[in-house]
């Protein structure tokens, strides 16, 4: 197999197929594609013009859900198929949790305090606070709310093993943080433990270490723009 992912590492969507790469060992190649300013032949690969796409040879898919499947039923690595459960309610319960942290996280961890608080200020642009205050105080809470309630005194959201659902919720709250954000330890404390216990994972860690030095990049290029 030669892969080559399709995408922007900041992306929480790519990063939840660099972890299974990263998890599994898999070598691959990294084709930055930039969303808002992706190639127009992307469609073909893309219909929606998202990322990631994952490419197999001359096959492409997309959506990191399904890229991600694809990777643990192609790839049958013991630690890939691992993060599937293997009882079908819990597989359900795990699906709905992936699907809350990609529809239900990231309009407001990821494309309001991120993008605002990042990508808007890299475009030499003035983040709107207001619509930041809006999601902060009002609509996370619930959310928090919610995932607290989920996980409960475990270590994990799904049989208190990892599952995909870690991978995508953590990787929205990687969003939320790189966007200057963290979560209260004094309102939601499990929360808090848990995610510290995910970045203090090697892969974790290695991925925020790496984006790092990106949001170090960004942050320079801003400088100037913010003396001129």
């Amino acid at each position: 197999m030669a892969f080559t992912l399709h995408g922007a590492p900041l992306s929480p969507f790519v990063r939840k197929v660099m972890y299974l790469l990263a998890l599994s060992k898999t070598d691959y190649k990294l084709k930055i594609i930039v969303p808002g300013s992706v190639p127009d032949d992307f469609v073909t690969i893309s219909p929606l013009r998202r990322i990631p796409v994952l490419q197999d040879n001359e096959f492409y898919q997309a959506d990191s859900s399904i890229v991600c499947n694809y990777l643990i039923e192609t790839l049958n690595h013991d630690d890939l198929t691992l993060l599937i459960p293997a009882n079908a309610q819990l597989r359900a319960h795990m699906r709905w949790l992936e699907k809350f942290a990609d529809y239900e996280l990231a309009p407001w961890l990821t494309f309001v305090v991120f993008r605002q608080r990042v990508l808007i200020k890299a475009a030499g642009k003035v983040p709107n606070e207001e619509r930041i205050q809006e999601a902060l105080s009002v609509r996370i809470p619930p959310l928090l709310d919610y995932l607290t309630n989920q996980l409960g005194s475990n270590y994990y959201f799904v049989d208190n093993r990892l599952s995909l659902a870690d991978i995508a919720i953590t990787s929205q709250m990687i969003n939320f943080m790189h966007g200057g954000e963290h979560i209260n330890k004094a309102m939601w404390p499990q929360l808090s433990d848990y995610f510290e216990r995910m970045l203090a994972m090697p892969i974790w860690n290695n991925l925020v270490t790496r984006e790092q030095v990106t949001l170090n990049k960004i942050r320079a290029s801003i400088m100037p723009k913010a003396l001129g």
